[in-house]
């Protein structure tokens, strides 16, 4: 039903059930919020979206106020500009005063928001909040005294991952953000997921940025310098900077890394094929062993953190196949060298995903063997974007170099594991190659899980008929946790913690937005599509590896080099 209300003096058609914020949006009129997220409901915490409303003595917040017939508003009244502009000077008068080396410093959203209520003077004096910065996690930092409390990460962290780590503490103007009992990041349940990045308006939570301490190795004789990279960070960088991505958006991102100074240059396409082929064997050993199934995957390093804090008995239904990232050090360190004549000690290998998780999941000792660490340093997108500005490379001026590298022969599945149900789709295929010898009918596919839950359904392969589930989101793992003690008709479950898998991931620029989203599922879909090598097993360098790398000629087992094991964690609370 829609009907009209007045605003500032217009006439402007509403939909019942919208917020007077959503309507402000629709039309093109900008209200600041620091609270409010979109796809959550909407609290009024910040008050900086308050509106004028006819009628009412005081001001009124239009992120939590739905539209109703008598309505007049007033957006931008002199009372309501003095509002938003007082709450932010009361804001800034605790907080701290370090903008210049801030690590949000013009892109901290308290920043923006001084700057667009013109506010050029300090009117309200406060205390500043003196607190330790937490720098216990490998993957984030925490640091209090930039708090705001506005609640985003605690939400995201509750309602959208499931995990709770984040509280408000305390009361009145001690009142904090932390985890129970004020303990570090470290010592809490928290997965590394990177959500709470992502909605930080300031500097409260910020990455661990990992690429000052590899810069050292960029002039060290003794070592090469490689990086491989998931393609979704091909596709996020033509998002972020602009270009069209029918341009050969590998070869420029290649071309990037290259001036940069990295010597080596490698997608994880043949990483996730070998993985694939790894999880097949699991899976088969399984079925000649009766189990244990389900068969997890474990190439999703938060969900694999979260099971072993919370689900400590179904550790040996997780796939012993290490993650594509940490098989692409495999690759780097026993493939490559050995290609280039050098031991694999000789390579530093630097790994850029949209995952912070993966920060935790290269340091994890399991991914050391015999003092060789499969990655030697992970960074995120929002890293790699620092180092091309750090480096003055300009995106529009540069010129892709054609580059034949290991990863040019490797299958779609490269980019479609980074969607939630992509790896099942990869791994069925493969699996159903390797139990019969024969391909699926070609239109075989897992519908995508793009925004959606949970998916079971039933895949017949020769004689035996397998249930699959896919969980796209760590929230719904609860309650299908609980619902699995009671079955025993699934086989093979793919979780991934962030919603859309990758395409979620923490690691994504901070600016990204919904529309960034899909534009960027859709291009690595199509990408994918596009592939020659539809089919893992028709990846002709899988061959070659196996025979002439994972041998007996690799200084260990290539068996414990491309799998792992995992270990049940006790968290406080």
């Amino acid at each position: 039903m829609t009907f009209e209300i007045e605003i500032n003096n217009k006439l402007v058609k509403v939909k019942r059930g919208e917020t007077i914020l959503e309507v402000l949006n629709r039309i093109g009129i900008k209200v600041p919020t620091l609270c409010s997220m979109k796809e959550f409901v909407p609290t009024g915490m910040c008050r900086l979206c308050v509106v004028e409303l006819e009628g009412r003595d005081m001001l009124i917040p239009s992120c939590s106020f739905k539209v109703e017939e008598w309505m007049k508003i007033k957006t931008h009244s002199p009372r309501v500009i003095l509002a938003r502009k007082t709450i932010i000077e009361l804001l800034l008068a605790n907080h701290p005063d370090d903008c210049l080396y801030c690590e949000r410093n013009g892109t901290c959203e308290l920043q923006q928001h001084a700057e667009d209520m013109h506010v050029r003077e300090r009117r309200i004096t406060g205390q500043k909040i003196a607190t330790l910065v937490d720098k216990s996690s490998i993957a984030l930092i925490h640091e209090p005294s930039k708090c705001i409390l506005c609640g985003r990460c605690i939400r995201v962290c509750t309602e959208q991952m499931g995990v709770s780590v984040l509280s408000f503490i305390h009361r009145g103007v001690a009142t904090s953000v932390r985890p129970a009992l004020e303990q570090p990041i470290n010592s809490s349940n928290c997965i590394f997921c990177g959500q709470c990045l992502r909605v930080c308006p300031t500097a409260a939570l910020s990455d661990r940025v990992n690429f000052s301490e590899m810069q050292v190795y960029f002039h060290d004789p003794h070592k090469k310098m490689a990086v491989t990279y998931s393609p979704v960070v091909a596709v996020a960088i033509a998002e972020h900077f602009g270009f069209k991505t029918a341009k050969n958006i590998n070869a420029v991102l290649h071309t990037i890394l290259r001036k940069i100074g990295f010597e080596i240059v490698f997608d994880t396409s043949l990483a996730t094929d070998i993985m694939l082929v790894e999880m097949c064997g699991d899976f088969i050993n399984r079925l000649r062993n009766n189990g244990p199934f389900p068969m997890f995957t474990s190439s999703c390093p938060a969900w694999v953190k979260y099971m072993e804090q919370t689900h400590g008995s179904y550790l040996k239904n997780l796939s012993t196949a290490k993650s594509f990232s940490q098989i692409s050090g495999v690759v780097a360190k026993y493939v490559i060298a050995r290609q280039k004549s050098l031991l694999p000690d000789d390579i530093y290998l630097v790994s850029i995903l949209p995952c912070t998780a993966a920060k935790f999941e290269a340091s994890r000792p399991q991914m050391t063997l015999m003092g060789i660490s499969d990655v030697d340093t992970v960074i995120t997108i929002r890293e790699l974007i620092r180092m091309i500005k750090m480096y003055g490379i300009d995106i529009e001026r540069i010129v892709a170099e054609v580059d034949e590298d290991i990863s040019s022969s490797a299958s779609m599945a490269g980019k479609l594991v980074n969607i939630t149900g992509g790896t099942t789709e990869t791994f069925l295929k493969a699996l159903n190659h390797f139990l019969t010898g024969k391909p699926f009918a070609a239109n075989f596919s897992v519908p995508r899980m793009i925004n959606k839950d949970v998916r079971e359904f039933q895949v017949p392969i020769g004689e035996n008929t397998f249930g699959i589930a896919i969980v796209n989101g760590l929230s719904h793992v609860p309650d299908f946790m609980q619902r699995l003690s009671d079955r025993n008709d699934l086989h093979f479950v793919e979780v991934m913690a962030c919603p859309n898998g990758c395409m979620g991931g923490g690691g994504f620029p901070l600016s990204w937005s919904k529309d960034s989203d899909k534009r960027c599922i859709k291009n690595i879909i199509d990408w994918a599509e596009n592939d020659a090598i539809k089919w893992v097993h028709h990846n002709p360098m899988l061959k070659d590896v196996y025979e002439n790398y994972f041998n007996s000629s690799m200084p260990s087992n290539f068996h414990e080099r491309l799998h792992t094991y995992f270990v049940k964690r006790d968290v406080l609370i």
